[in-house]
């Protein structure tokens, strides 16, 4: 997509003007400065040539600095990974105790307030909560909201109260998600023939459904927390620039703005490697949550 933009980085390198006005430089300039930076042939062999590089451990080197990619990628991968991993935890626990709520008190007002919500949650972009939540903070209860990063093992506090709202706000909608798939799982197994038999054996309510009825019910649950982390990624990008963290999602945005293409190709292909990865740690969780699922 950032091909497609007229004009490349060679220009704005070399001239510092815009796509579209006239230049003075020579063409025989123009190649010299595209070969250095990678843009000679086609779009096809490019993405081969950097591709190959790729898969040996050579993520480039950015245009804007200088410097190696991954250089400026690494410092950032544990905010973003932390920041994730809150997320994710935050809208299973959100998301998985709401279902269980609503289902069991189904068709109550209890049950109208959570689907309600989670519909509302669904309906509402992320960055926009984001912002009504930070400017309803600061105007009704003079939040400063903590912006000064530091690392887990520095300062756990500082940590977890620069991060947890950020992450909470990246979660609220995959735990709306979450919850209604949630419901709808329990319902299904709460008509089940062997859970009608465990209530007639005077089995505690709490035991069945922690025993007998989560536990199936969370196979769906499951695979849509897989594909929601493609969801979480996209939501943490508009986050950490909200926010202003220093994550792999402001360096993406940054490398957008200024059209650095390795940047912004190997911020792509990290995170659908972290997608492949998830959807591959749910698919293991199977045979954990259901023992009659077996991988050959």
């Amino acid at each position: 997509m950032l091909h497609t933009i007229p004009g490349d980085y060679a220009t704005a390198l070399l001239l510092g003007g815009e796509p579209g006005e006239a230049y003075d430089a020579s063409a025989e300039q123009f190649e010299k400065i595209r070969e250095q930076l990678g843009l000679q042939g086609s779009l096809p062999q490019q993405y081969a040539r950097w591709l190959g590089n790729f898969f040996q451990g050579d993520f480039g080197t950015s245009w804007t600095n200088r410097k190696p990619v991954w250089d400026r990628m690494a410092p950032r991968i544990f905010l973003s990974f932390e920041l994730g991993v809150l997320a994710v935890s935050l809208a299973m626990v959100l998301g998985t105790v709401g279902g269980v709520i609503s289902a069991v008190r189904q068709d109550t007002w209890v049950d109208y307030l959570l689907r309600g919500t989670s519909m509302t949650m669904q309906a509402m972009p992320g960055f926009w909560v984001a912002l009504m939540v930070i400017a309803a903070l600061v105007a009704i209860w003079g939040w400063k909201p903590p912006i000064e990063y530091r690392h887990l093992w520095d300062d756990p506090v500082r940590n977890i109260s620069v991060l947890l709202l950020p992450a909470f706000l990246v979660g609220l909608r995959s735990s709306a998600e979450i919850l209604r798939m949630t419901r709808s799982s329990v319902l299904e197994v709460l008509r089940e023939d062997y859970v009608r038999t465990a209530e007639a054996k005077g089995l505690y309510r709490s035991k069945i459904l922690g025993q007998h009825v989560l536990r199936n019910a969370l196979l769906p649950v499951s695979t849509l927390a897989g594909f929601e982390v493609v969801f979480l990624m996209s939501g943490q990008v508009i986050i950490e620039q909200v926010f202003n963290l220093h994550g792999i999602g402001k360096l993406f945005i940054q490398g957008v703005a200024a059209r650095d293409y390795p940047v912004v190709q190997a911020i792509v292909m990290f995170v659908a490697l972290v997608v492949l990865l998830a959807n591959l740690v749910v698919d293991v969780m199977y045979a954990w949550l259901d023992p009659r699922i077996r991988y050959n």
